[in-house]
């Protein structure tokens, strides 16, 4: 059968007129991988990312503060915790009851990705109880008066948090996932810190005894820290799914944006609560979080996850990113642990068959390696 240069030459048959003939035809792109390209396929697969985790949410995360958190043995146990800890806990209620600030600022930077707007909306509503969840800890365990914590609120609504004022790297929407990715698992390692604590001065045993085993809930406070930090590490996951499509398919701005974050972390709202001094003074002294514990229990997990070593290989990575080829698509660059850059040396490779299934990670022979100088 002839061939045109499009294709394969149409069948002789009746004579059409032209109207008959003009039909709307879905516009293919074979290449190259232009950047707009490159980002609106990122925006598809995280608009998908975010309906599977929407739906998996509202199904197994579906709890209230007022309804599912053992209140009463709060009380039975509230004696026994620590100055500290009460310090401690009072700060996380004063950091949560930004969760406006953080919803408005982050809708502000979406930029109109439907996608993020979603997810900051879903996001926010799960957030919002975890300020009452601490508030209830604080009241049920008879170690804060209503009134000692309106009082509290209240001076915490006084002051606004904006995002690019205090951390750096969150001037772009690509920031702010980065950003939230690292603050969701060191807050979810902050929680898990705080309830082994919680069991310890409640006279429990590190891990959960049969008693807890059975009904699925830990004692007293333990149980709402388990809660919320469940949460916590949902909301990293989300936001490291975002982060290794956006690696994928704009890799250069996505490691600089990780590279800039980390660099410069720090936890929202610290220098705006009203028990900052003290929460410091408590942390010196329980040493539940330290820049050691950071880097070893937040950032290297995260680095690893996506497929570097440390630091040091995410630095290489930034480098070399800036030296890979303009029009290529995430089936032609892999990413090496050690921060370099595998790239096929074929620019359009040939598609594979309908039913062809291909390798995770496969790239098109032959390849080239890039890799750059931390």
């Amino acid at each position: 059968m002839p061939r045109t240069e499009r294709g394969v030459a149409p069948v002789a048959g009746p004579r059409l007129s032209r109207e008959d003939t003009i039909v709307d035809m879905p516009l293919v792109l074979s290449g190259p991988w232009t950047r707009e390209a490159r980002a609106h396929a990122a925006s598809q697969e995280a608009r998908d990312a975010v309906i599977r985790y929407f739906r998996k949410a509202v199904k197994t995360r579906n709890w209230t503060p007022w309804d599912d958190l053992p209140l009463g043995e709060m009380a039975a146990r509230g004696q026994f915790l620590s100055e500290d800890t009460i310090t401690i806990i009072e700060a996380y209620l004063g950091v949560e009851d930004y969760v406006g600030d953080y919803v408005e600022e982050g809708l502000r930077l979406c930029e109109g990705r439907r996608e993020r707007r979603t997810l900051q909306l879903a996001w926010g509503s799960e957030e919002c109880k975890h300020a009452e969840a601490w508030e209830l800890v604080l009241l049920h365990s008879g170690r804060r008066t209503p009134a000692q914590l309106a009082a509290y609120r209240d001076r915490v609504g006084e002051h606004t948090w904006t995002m690019r004022d205090h951390h750096p790297g969150l001037a772009t929407p690509l920031g702010v996932v980065c950003y939230a990715m690292v603050q969701e698992r060191a807050t979810y390692f902050n929680y898990e810190e705080m309830r082994q604590r919680l069991r310890h001065e409640y006279g429990l045993p590190a891990r959960s005894t049969p008693f807890e085993h059975a009904r699925g809930q830990q004692i007293g406070a333990a149980g709402a820290f388990k809660t919320v930090a469940n949460d916590e590490i949902a909301h990293h996951g989300i936001f490291l799914e975002l982060v290794r499509i956006y690696l994928r398919y704009l890799p250069q701005d996505t490691l600089e944006a990780l590279l800039t974050v980390l660099g410069g972390f720090s936890m929202p709202a610290l220098q705006l609560i009203p028990n900052g001094a003290a929460l410091a003074e408590a942390m010196q002294r329980t040493l539940l979080h330290t820049p050691l514990k950071q880097v070893r229990h937040v950032n290297n997990p995260i680095l690893n996850t996506l497929g570097l070593d440390n630091r040091r290989a995410l630095e290489r990575a930034v480098q070399a990113s800036k030296l890979l080829p303009a029009g290529l698509g995430p089936a032609h660059v892999s990413l090496g642990r050690a921060g370099e850059f595998v790239v096929s040396m074929s620019p359009d490779p040939p598609e594979p068959a309908r039913d062809a299934a291909p390798a995770p990670g496969a790239l098109a022979a032959p390849a080239v390696l890039v890799a750059g100088h931390a």
